[in-house]
């Protein structure tokens, strides 16, 4: 497991009080289109939270779905296969900056493919010791340049805010950005 484990229990402890971690289900209409188009044969949430985002994706066709997220007991057992996709969604901010090299790595680690929402705006919530909920607030740019530096060249991802910063991992071909404005 990558990251602070303090920090991983006081997510824990957040989780388990309460729904929190639904953010992503807000991006479906934006990534469900790309994802379809990639055709991953799995697919892994990493840092699912408590949510139902791999239910909702829909894709029309089957696809192994895995979730990991070490704050959430039901998923906290880390994949032993390679995904095809690994999605990650509002999670990497609530990762503190000196140990975000060794999650991306680890995420590196354990996909083909990527597609990347990180949150670039303070939450509304704050932790135990009274920080933000997102203890890493940066820019697009700087997500972008982090990013590349373990999964190379990114792409942009449409995302439901502005405050958000959305990557993926591959291009589309030009048949392939055809059908997805269609």
């Amino acid at each position: 497991m990558a990251g602070n484990l303090g920090l991983i229990l006081d997510y824990a402890q957040i989780h388990a009080s309460g729904i929190y971690g639904a953010s992503s289900i807000k991006n479906v209409r934006f990534i469900r289109p790309e994802i379809r188009l990639l055709q991953p044969g799995s697919i892994l949430d990493y840092g699912c939270g408590q949510s139902s985002l791999l239910d909702r994706l829909d894709l029309g066709y089957p696809a192994e779905l895995h979730r990991y997220d070490p704050a959430i007991p039901a998923y906290a057992d880390k994949p032993a296969v390679k995904a095809d996709l690994l999605i990650n969604i509002d999670v990497l901010e609530h990762i503190e900056e000196r140990d975000l090299d060794e999650v991306i790595a680890e995420m590196r680690s354990l996909c083909r493919d990527a597609l990347i929402i990180v949150d670039t705006a303070p939450a509304k919530g704050t932790l135990p010791d009274g920080r933000n909920l997102h203890v890493t607030l940066k820019s697009h740019q700087w997500w972008r340049q982090r990013l590349e530096r373990h999964f190379g060249p990114l792409q942009p991802v449409r995302t439901v805010r502005r405050a958000r910063a959305g990557f993926k991992t591959w291009t589309r071909t030009p048949s392939q950005s055809l059908r997805y404005y269609l």
